[in-house]
């Protein structure tokens, strides 16, 4: 596996409500033990703690909340405010920080919760509800006095996202809006909202009453974008209209490993799209993975194989720290066979001892060829905020062949590598906040493009997103327009 699905729908099971039973946190503490002990963690544990930052800086930053930690007693929110800064701070999109069940469920049950789903389009906060005293499409510039631009910077600590990355959290924000503002601010009695009507340069101002969590989880679900969000949303499909461009659309990667049959069936199914794109003489093709979260290898490397030019491998390396899990008493398992399976899996594969650390053996990495179908004509690859793990590495393959105009906004995975493969998690004794950490890192098998720095995303040749127009009509603004380029080369 390239590591664990960071697509939104996941993350709001994993995040909101994680199936592992853990027990309530005390109201307030001193949780400096805990925090020890996080560090102590990341350091045993954590192959690409120093790929964003110097270990100096990240020494810094723990220094920092040690010293306000070990001043006062906090309440364990408190604590996991500075947990997810630090989390996010070390620029992993595979890490997470996650809330007591029974703090978390306690939160979640008081009406004191936002009440509007939203969407981020250009960097402004829309109102994505039609059944609110404040229309669809209206652009909110302030919640309880904190402005548009203060939310999305601050909000941000809680979604985390490759290195450098902005875009993803974007995405984030949109998505857990009220939930993140709670954690932030606190639970709230109302919300002092200014907006601008669209079309509109005069500001208005509501006032909306506080909700529980699950009413705003019902409101999510009638959001105004819903059609646009769930339009044709299966694992993958390919369309192909009549005088217009094939579209070849894969929303996810979690299809299994390479013996099981859901594999078997995307292999199969990529096997027809190529062959018909081949027959037909198909001269360009749009490849859609906007919503695609990650999953399984050799998913990605597979999809890759049906646009590569030249032979590529997974990755250029891939290391762990440890083959034997380090603080054992602190695991959070699901069986007991969690860690055996974890240290025979590093035994096998990771069995390549260098200064330190444990290299991923050859025999995990072979070389793939391009497939014989594969398409060489016009390819636009459509791209978005919400494509990480395994995702972004096919993305980024496929960017660095640079045969391929890759269209759309940056993506939350990064274009060099990723710290990702297996996840461990652990449970802090004191505040019984858990954190879970990706612990393989990757270094992807690109090659260094001058338009992409060092920890950032797939950025696209082909800047293109969203416009508000195009959301209130539920349309794609993205893909009509990459269709009418596609369209010139039919």
């Amino acid at each position: 596996m390239t590591g664990p699905i960071k697509a939104l729908a996941i993350a709001t099971c994993c995040f909101l409500f994680s199936c592992v039973p853990q027990k309530p946190a005390p109201l307030a503490g001193n949780y400096l033990n805990d925090l020890v002990l996080y560090e102590n963690i990341l350091q045993a544990t954590h192959a690409g703690l120093y790929n964003y930052h110097s270990k100096s800086s990240i020494d810094s930053i723990f220094a920092y909340y040690n010293t306000l930690v070990g001043k006062q007693y906090i309440s364990p929110t408190e604590f996991y405010k500075y947990l997810c800064i630090i989390t996010t701070y070390i620029g992993s999109l595979h890490d997470d920080v996650f809330l007591p069940d029974g703090l978390r469920d306690s939160l979640r049950g008081q009406k004191g919760f936002f009440p509007y789903p939203l969407e981020i389009i250009h960097d402004s906060l829309v109102v994505n509800t039609d059944l609110g005293s404040i229309p669809a499409g209206a652009i909110i510039t302030a919640v309880n006095g904190h402005t548009a631009k203060e939310l999305l910077q601050t909000l941000g600590h809680y979604y985390t996202t490759d290195g450098y990355n902005t875009t993803g959290k974007k995405a984030g924000i949109a998505h857990f809006f009220p939930w993140y503002y709670a954690i932030e601010y606190g639970i709230q009695d109302e919300f002092n909202i200014s907006y601008l009507p669209y079309g509109s340069s005069a500001t208005k101002t509501a006032v909306l009453p506080a909700v529980t969590f699950t009413a705003y989880k019902k409101l999510y679900a009638k959001r105004h974008s819903l059609y646009l969000d769930t339009l044709l949303d299966n694992h993958y499909y390919f369309t192909w209209a009549h005088d217009s461009a094939p579209v070849l659309t894969v929303n996810t990667f979690s299809l299994g490993n390479a013996e099981s049959a859901r594999h078997k069936a995307y292999s199969r199914f990529l096997d027809s799209v190529f062959t018909l794109l081949k027959t037909k003489h198909a001269a360009s093709l749009v490849v859609d993975i906007r919503k695609n979260g990650g999953g399984n290898d050799p998913n990605d490397l597979l999809t890759f194989s049906y646009l590569a030019y030249q032979p590529y491998k997974e990755n250029q390396e891939a290391y762990t720290l440890f083959q034997k899990l380090p603080f054992k008493q602190y695991y959070q398992a699901e069986d007991s066979s969690d860690i055996p399976d974890l240290e025979s899996n590093f035994l096998e594969e990771h069995n390549r001892l260098v200064n330190g650390k444990y290299y991923q053996n050859p025999s995990f990495n072979p070389l793939w060829k391009p497939n014989p179908l594969a398409f060489h004509g016009r390819v636009y690859l459509l791209v978005g905020p919400q494509v990480a793990s395994a995702a972004s590495l096919f993305a980024s393959m496929v960017r660095s062949e640079d045969k391929v105009i890759v269209v759309g906004e940056e993506t939350m995975g990064g274009y060099y590598g990723h710290t990702g493969h297996n996840s461990v998690t652990y449970q802090l004794p004191d505040s019984h906040i858990s954190i879970m950490l990706s612990v393989v890192n990757v270094k992807q098998y690109v090659q260094p493009l001058p338009a992409i720095p060092f920890g950032r995303g797939i950025i696209p040749q082909l800047p293109l997103q969203q416009d508000l127009k195009s959301f209130l009509d539920n349309k794609d603004r993205v893909l009509n327009e990459v269709m009418n380029l596609a369209q010139q080369s039919l």
